[in-house]
């Protein structure tokens, strides 16, 4: 971020990485860590999760980042619509999708890739669940990658799914070993972040 922006963060609460628990935090916990990120009074609130859109669909983030604006009186950022311009902006037709989950949340980040009109060529994850993958350190993370991927990346770009997976310091190892566009989560958000506050 630019040396003149700051950063605040409230965490939404999510007891186990359950179905239930994940509504439990977009119904119960979302709202609630607004308001608190929103005495700070940000320019720019990033609503940080995939859950709503995964769960719910693209309406719904949409609709509650909508809300988390209000709520705090800044410009809303939404994670998932990050990624999905971040995928367009590199021209991919076909992307490989690295993740930190399990087969069954694979398949539905596959099926929100894929309604942007991006065929997902491949998509591996370690087979975590969500609470642990923060524990990944870059390194595994590149040598997840080469295992799974190879020595070449089969489609135009590579995209490393999850906000809790170190994938951006792992950036560096990965470009050295691939030619194509690399997409994170993270990184996506911050540019879409950036691009906001050069609106400011």
């Amino acid at each position: 971020l630019p040396h003149d922006t700051t950063l605040h963060t409230a965490r939404m609460y999510m007891p186990d990485t359950t179905v239930a628990s994940e509504e439990q935090m977009l119904d119960e916990f979302a709202l609630p860590a607004a308001k608190m990120v929103g005495t700070v009074l940000p320019h720019i609130v990033v609503f940080g999760s995939t859950s709503a859109c995964l769960l719910r669909g693209k309406d719904y983030d949409r609709e509650i980042c909508e809300r988390v604006g209000e709520v705090t009186g800044a410009e809303p950022v939404s994670v998932v619509e990050s990624v999905n311009q971040s995928l367009r902006d590199t021209r991919a037709r076909r992307v490989a999708v690295v993740t930190p989950y399990t087969e069954e949340v694979n398949w539905r980040i596959k099926a929100g890739i894929e309604s942007e009109g991006i065929v997902v060529s491949a998509i591996h994850g370690v087979g975590l669940s969500p609470e642990y993958s923060a524990t990944v350190t870059p390194e595994t993370i590149y040598s997840f990658v080469q295992s799974r991927i190879g020595t070449r990346v089969p489609g135009d770009a590579l995209f490393i799914a999850s906000t809790d997976y170190h994938a951006m310091s792992a950036l560096s190892l990965l470009k050295t070993a691939y030619d194509v566009p690399i997409v994170t989560t993270n990184l996506a958000t911050l540019q879409a972040v950036k691009r906001k506050l050069h609106g400011l």
